[in-house]
């Protein structure tokens, strides 16, 4: 998945201002930007790991299916593995 610094600083600047808005959060408008910035720092982490566990899970899922019968489902064998080494990696998805 790609996800544009951008975007996710618009999510971010969404949050914040919904938060704010609803007095779940008091900022004062200057810690604003710093809030954000640190907001968007990690959501583009949070998915680069996410990639990464993507990544690992796609290359053993390919050792796991040249020894596999034909006929098994790869996106799911690549699911079930993601799922497994997120949760080894005690990583959210």
């Amino acid at each position: 998945m790609k996800y544009s610094e951008a975007s996710c600083r618009h999510v971010a600047e969404l949050l914040v201002a919904g938060l704010c808005e609803k007095n779940l959060v008091r900022l004062p408008q200057e810690k604003r930007a710093t809030v954000v910035t640190r907001m968007v720092a990690t959501l583009l982490e949070n998915f680069r790991q996410e990639e990464a566990i993507e990544k690992e899970a796609e290359r053993l899922a390919e050792e796991h299916l040249r020894n596999a019968p034909p006929g098994m489902d790869r996106h799911r064998v690549v699911q079930m593995i993601k799922q497994r080494l997120a949760e080894e990696k005690r990583f959210s998805l």
